[in-house]
């Protein structure tokens, strides 16, 4: 190859640029990597970009850059979803701690009110619900529930996951919240604690609840208490009070197509109930038997056999819409009771109203008013003698629910049957009582010596000045007037008037109780003598007789077992009409009264 002065210039420059250490001979190779890998050590010290050499496995280095990069970010995503999930988790596990699950099982019933035998005379406050056991509970009634609503409710744990998936896939496809794939432990829960709301955090509330309820009670507990908590339409809460409202039976003796029907509505029990929209009703219940054909719970010969079979809608079961008596219970009542109580319902009251007897009063009332002319107005209470508990009370003509009860609130003038009242007061003050003498002995006795005994009786007055208030110028109602009549037959021991007798809350615990306190108001000898004064000894012990007025007509029936008083007038200062028609009318009125024989109480009851 010719010599290339140009080559020799840049090999001797490069040989001059060496360390002058290189000139006295070379290295070693490995001597001089050695040097090379301690001098980048060194330097990469002080090198803040220098960075150790990534390992990478083998499945790694097959993969291209972008999958690599790919992997790496799918790792870290679902690290952060795992940590998300189980703070979201935490927080509403957390969050529903807020929320008392034994709630669930706490469901007051509609307060009831019964008579003193015992028997169920109304309802009042608080949902209609009577609460039942799963015995008692129709397998078929259940089996349509599973088809209808949570076909997996048996093998879920509060949640359906497949239908958690569905319903998110339906609701991101309909941008809205349309599906909430709740099982009957969420509607459980939903309803329990009144979470309402469409939205996310709801359900998640919901949904840890409803894990919870499911970690505390069996599945047998879950369904009891959703089939009474759950809403049926027309004021029924709960399965029993539907069954009874829309057919007339228990809910253990539903038929099929029944239990088809009462499914059918739970999503709408508005719009379907078979009262208001029987056609709606019947549309549920084929839908609900045709899903119980696709979930192989039927053959679609069984349900068609279900279809044609007799519904047996016999609409039963409402609630009475009360009487005098039943107002004044209720009104009784809430002066005993604080107001939030009675709401929240649940209580059983025991009234001392005889369901024969106030039958009985009504009855005579309506009959002694057909044979009035006039349209006067009637009032009538009967009170057991001893104890004071009101057996039965009219108010008025009208002996349904009415605002102004007479029997309670209306002040009349006694008039001819204060006689034997002042007879026991001219008693009491050692003057001999002299029968058709009541203006004669009342002026013996002072106006006021005698208010203030007419007091003694129960009379709160006003009482009318002069002669007027000897001849019965005294107002009371007639309930006041049956009491201080029965003083005169107690022997002077005058009976408190009461209508509840016990109240027993929703666990069956009593509450308030009461019963007789008499009170001695007079002497029994004063009494006795004036009973002998206004009575022959064979005669029955009647009084009878009109204000000085003649606006109201009074009769009185004094009984060893029970005291009547009825009034007859009008509710402006009117004169009454036909006095040879009403009085001899009221007099066969008390008699029948005073000598019928409604069902007698045992001898327990009867103390009372």
């Amino acid at each position: 190859m010719p010599d290339d002065p140009t080559a020799r210039e840049l090999s001797s420059a490069t040989n001059d640029a060496r360390p002058a250490n290189n000139l006295a001979g070379s290295q070693p190779e490995d001597e001089l990597q050695s040097s090379e890998e301690s001098v980048g050590s060194k330097s990469s010290e002080g090198d803040p970009s220098w960075r150790p050499a990534e390992r990478k496995s083998i499945f790694l280095q097959w993969l291209p850059l972008w999958a690599r990069k790919l992997l790496h970010f799918g790792l870290r995503t679902a690290i952060i979803g795992v940590l998300l999930t189980l703070g979201v988790a935490t927080f509403y596990f957390i969050a529903s701690l807020s929320y008392d699950i034994g709630e669930i099982q706490k469901m007051p019933e509609r307060s009831v009110i019964f008579d003193i035998d015992g028997k169920e005379l109304a309802t009042l406050h608080g949902e209609n619900r009577r609460l039942i056991s799963r015995t008692e509970i129709p397998d078929f009634f259940v089996s349509a529930l599973e088809a209808r609503e949570d076909k997996r409710f048996f093998d879920h744990n509060g949640v359906d996951l497949r239908g958690v998936l569905r319903a998110t896939i339906r609701n991101a496809s309909d941008m809205s919240f349309t599906q909430g794939a709740s099982t009957l432990t969420m509607q459980l829960a939903r309803n329990s604690f009144n979470l309402r709301e469409k939205n996310l955090h709801r359900k998640l509330v919901e949904i840890a609840i409803a894990l919870r309820i499911e970690a505390s009670y069996s599945k047998d507990e879950i369904l009891s208490a959703y089939v009474n908590r759950i809403y049926f339409g027309s004021g029924c809460h709960g399965l029993e009070e539907a069954s009874r409202r829309y057919f007339g039976v228990s809910a253990s003796d539903l038929t099929r197509r029944q239990c088809a029907l009462l499914v059918g509505i739970i999503r709408a029990p508005h719009a379907c109930s078979p009262l208001r929209a029987p056609e709606k009703a019947i549309l549920q219940q084929d839908e609900v038997l045709a899903r119980m054909v696709t979930e192989g719970a039927l053959s679609p010969e069984e349900a068609l056999n279900i279809q044609s079979s007799d519904l047996g809608l016999t609409p039963s079961g409402t609630v009475p819409g009360g009487n005098q008596a039943l107002q004044a219970v209720r009104r009784h009542f809430e002066e005993l009771i604080d107001a939030r109580d009675i709401r929240n319902g649940g209580l059983r009251l025991q009234s001392t109203i005889r369901t024969n007897m106030q039958k009985l009063l009504e009855a005579e009332a309506h009959t002694f008013l057909e044979t009035i002319p006039g349209s006067p107005e009637i009032a009538a209470v009967c009170i057991d003698t001893r104890t004071g508990g009101i057996r039965g009370i009219v108010g008025g003509r009208a002996t349904g629910n009415a605002s102004f009860n007479r029997a309670l609130d209306a002040r009349r003038d006694l008039g001819e049957i204060f006689a034997p009242f002042v007879y026991a007061a001219a008693a009491e003050r050692g003057i001999p009582p002299r029968k058709g003498q009541p203006v004669t002995l009342g002026r013996e006795i002072g106006a006021e010596d005698l208010i203030s005994l007419m007091e003694r009786f129960g009379f709160k007055g006003p009482f009318l000045e002069g002669d007027d208030f000897f001849r019965g110028g005294v107002s009371a109602t007639p309930l006041e007037v049956a009491a201080a009549a029965a003083t005169l037959t107690a022997a002077g021991q005058k009976p408190r008037t009461y209508f509840l007798r016990q109240l027993l809350n929703s666990d069956g615990n009593q509450i308030l109780s009461i019963g007789p306190s008499p009170k001695s108001a007079f002497a029994s000898t004063s009494v006795r003598t004036a009973l002998e004064t206004q009575f022959s000894v064979d005669e029955p012990r009647i009084l009878l007789g009109s204000s000085p007025s003649k606006t109201d007509a009074w009769a009185v029936w004094l009984g060893s077992e029970r005291t009547i008083c009825l009034w007859v007038g009008h509710d402006t200062p009117t004169r009454l009409d036909s006095p040879d028609i009403l009085f001899p009318a009221l007099q066969k009125s008390i008699q029948r009264l005073g000598a019928a024989r409604p069902k007698l109480v045992s001898a327990s009851q009867a103390k009372r």
